[in-house]
């Protein structure tokens, strides 16, 4: 295999009991873009973090261009000319681009560092990539998706052959994972290996050359992209047919109809995102959000929920309410998933039990201790009801897969029995298996009576789950549709122009 410029061969990797490697081993050629596949929980972000150093191996070899090498920590990568853009940006928020891009390797002059030979530096580095910042910038002032590129720009200051994307694309628009696409494309013309681990089909199909598949920690095949087909990528991802991705929706449960009164009426709700927002929710439907980024839909849900401040009406049976706080919101019956699941609904550091009763502290205490028996009794209901795949309820969350960990903030949500469900992009990051079964517990969860109300990016995902669509533009609900009126093409052209709220 002499053509290979990276070989990784027989690895293992495993944490105390749990085996997350079993003798992998996949080749990367130069000028190649390698798609690296497999469900939450795979191995796939594991398998590259050793190769980045950021992991060590249980046992294993690595081969650079014929040569086995050793790589033990982060600077051995960049040594042998491997760079990794990872899913969590690693970057200083209060320093500029270019402090961020050449941290520790500033040039200096006079014993100083030599401010103009960074900006110099930075700038060449930006224009070969096609980005136009100013890099004495603040990084913090730039959206994920800009900090991504700059992540990009630093991997790229580093002498580099071999560079690793993990789920480059799932913070991004439409038009910004276009901009991604060119410029690996642009990598992979200038020679430069990529290895790509994606959730989204699409970005195989766009970019690919090659696949290379892991199942539960072992390999499960490759293929070239050209003779790929999204069943044989999933059959080699979950060992089983896709056969419906989106669970079938049913008008009545036994002998009532599914959907029923008004649950919550809003009207006029306005704050400084969002402008003069009215609908209505009725018990057991699930209502879309559609938009672009940055249309309000994310601000429409919090501000619902009591996260932000805002003018209008929430009539909630029959109730006019003011939500001021999230902890009046679940009071009243609201639970709200967030869009960023590490950042806003979990405690990476605690375990499952500890998460899973964030919501109903109050209800599982008694003058002041905690009841444990209806600690774990919540939190063992959720675990069985939500499938969630782990070997008890005190391992730590951070050691759970994506999927995983969203089913953990939704059972967190569910734990406060609430009668109105926000869900914030509640599949984003998550595998195609593991969507499937949110979709399940989601259309379960109307049936049993929830009122849903679900944002996505993903237009097929809205199409799939929702019994309306409501389509925002630039903080103003710009029109609703019924399912049979709903297409992407229907909400593109709302999503993409301001008609003035009737509601």
């Amino acid at each position: 295999m002499e053509d290979y410029i990276l070989e990784m061969r027989n690895i293992d990797k495993s944490y105390g009991g749990i085996h997350a490697l079993k003798n992998v081993s996949i080749g990367l050629k130069r000028g190649e873009v390698l798609c690296l596949c497999g469900e939450n929980g795979a191995g796939k972000s594991t398998l590259m973090k050793i190769l980045a150093g950021v992991e060590k191996p249980t046992d294993g070899e690595i081969f650079i261009e014929g040569k086995k090498v050793e790589i033990e920590k982060p600077v051995d990568a960049f040594r042998f000319g491997i760079s990794m853009v990872h899913q969590e940006l690693i970057q200083i928020e209060d320093m500029t681009i270019a402090e961020n891009i050449f941290a520790g390797r500033y040039r200096s002059k006079g014993g100083l560092i030599d401010a103009k030979a960074l900006r110099e530096d930075t700038l060449r580095l930006l224009e070969k990539l096609d980005i136009h910042f100013n890099p004495n910038s603040l990084v913090r002032q730039y959206s994920i998706a800009n900090r991504q590129l700059i992540e990009i720009a630093k991997a790229m200051s580093h002498e580099l052959s071999i560079i690793v994307f993990d789920e480059p694309t799932a913070p991004l628009t439409v038009e910004e994972t276009e901009n991604l696409y060119r410029i690996i494309r642009k990598l992979r013309d200038d020679g430069v290996a990529v290895i790509l681990i994606s959730h989204r089909l699409e970005d195989v199909f766009a970019v690919g050359d090659r696949i290379a598949v892991l199942k539960d920690g072992e390999n499960a095949g490759e293929l070239a992209v050209e003779e790929a087909t999204v069943d044989k990528i999933v059959k080699m991802m979950i060992g089983r047919q896709m056969s419906q991705q989106f669970p079938e929706k049913t008008d009545r449960i036994g002998d009532r109809a599914r959907i029923g009164d008004t649950v919550m009426e809003v009207k006029h709700l306005t704050n400084r995102r969002i402008k003069d927002i009215s609908f209505r929710l009725r018990k057991g439907e699930i209502l879309g959000v559609a938009g672009l980024v940055g249309a309000g839909r994310t601000e429409l849900l919090r501000a619902v929920f009591g996260v932000d401040p805002c003018e209008g009406e929430i009539i909630l049976r029959g109730e006019r309410i003011v939500n001021k706080s999230p902890i009046e919101g679940l009071g009243r019956g609201f639970a709200l998933v967030p869009e960023d699941r590490k950042d806003q609904g979990l405690i990476l550091s605690q375990s499952i039990l500890q998460n899973m009763i964030l919501s109903i502290l109050k209800k599982a205490s008694s003058f002041g201790f905690m009841n444990r028996k209806k600690e774990t009794g919540a939190c063992d209901e959720y675990i069985e009801k939500l499938k969630i795949r782990t070997p008890g309820r005190n391992l730590m969350v951070s050691a759970l897969s994506g999927g995983n960990q969203q089913k953990v903030v939704l059972g967190k949500c569910l734990a406060s029995k609430p009668e109105i469900l926000l869900l914030d992009e509640p599949t984003r990051g998550v595998d195609i298996g593991a969507k499937a079964e949110i979709y399940k517990i989601i259309n379960d969860l109307a049936g049993e009576g929830l009122s849903i109300l679900v944002v996505s990016s993903e237009m097929t995902e809205l199409l799939g789950i929702s019994d309306r669509i409501l389509v925002m533009h630039e903080g103003h609900l710009s029109g609703e549709l019924t399912m049979e009126e709903a297409s992407e093409e229907a909400i593109m052209k709302l999503a993409l122009s301001h008609k003035e709220n009737t509601a």
